[in-house]
């Protein structure tokens, strides 16, 4: 009787078992499970004013030919832009979101083809206003830089120097999560350990954006009226602690 060493046993009953699965077959392996403890979520919330506006505003133009719609839009553009910077307006916080040429079409009541009776340029920019006590004036004055031409797509609001308050709505949802996890342990008899594991979320809530709206130069100089409103910044955490007897 011939005799095989043990090694050559071993990597035949490898072999087999690796034949023994169909191609098609999943094999799961099951981990540790869930690490034992109380879980709940906390949320916090901090109100405050915005610091920031962006708003959308620009010019539109329509001409007979493309050439003379071009030069009247960039010379109304270019008037907007101006009066933005002299407003304090910084250079890199002014970009173009639309620019666009369409033609001016008229339909034939009998079917005929459409003819081109004109074209349309659109410019949009997007200025971000640092100094909200500016916002009115830095509106009515590129608006009325841009003559009839003018037209105002709306305005936003956005909290952007909010370390502070995110602290604060930190702070007030741990305060939440914690008041859970002690009523939980209480009614469910049990001790409340340390966290083991905490998770946070974060996020911004401006007031909402004001509609879109076409724009006429003012005649009486009255300064437009612009409400920022309240918005908030909100945190929320899920922790799980550990629990004892």
């Amino acid at each position: 009787m011939t005799k095989f060493p043990i090694a050559v046993f071993l990597v035949l009953a490898v072999v087999l078992a690796g034949t023994a699965c169909s191609e098609g077959d999943t094999n799961v392996m099951t981990g540790p499970q869930e690490t034992a403890g109380l879980q709940v979520s906390g949320h916090g919330e901090v109100q405050a004013q915005p610091d920031t506006a962006f708003i959308n505003l620009g010019v539109q133009v329509t001409a007979k030919n493309v050439a003379e719609a071009r030069d009247s839009a960039a010379k109304a553009a270019d008037a907007v832009i101006s009066s933005l910077k002299k407003n304090g307006v910084d250079e890199k916080d002014i970009k173009t979101t639309n620019y666009s040429i369409q033609p001016q079409y008229v339909y034939d009541k009998n079917g005929g083809e459409p003819r081109i009776t004109g074209y349309t340029i659109t410019n949009t920019v997007e200025a971000k206003i640092r100094k909200l006590d500016s916002l009115s004036k830095a509106i009515d004055d590129a608006t009325l830089a841009g003559g009839d031409n003018a037209r105002f797509q709306g305005v936003r609001f956005d909290i952007e120097n909010n370390e502070k308050l995110l602290e604060q709505a930190r702070e007030a949802a741990m305060k939440n999560a914690k008041a859970k996890a002690d009523q939980l342990a209480k009614l469910g008899g049990v001790t409340l350990g340390k966290p083991i594991s905490i998770s946070e979320t974060q996020s911004s809530n401006p007031p909402p954006e004001l509609a879109e709206t076409a724009y006429a130069p003012a005649t009486g100089r009255q300064a437009t009226p612009i409400q920022p409103g309240t918005g908030s910044v909100t945190v929320d955490v899920v922790v799980r602690w550990g629990i004892g007897n």
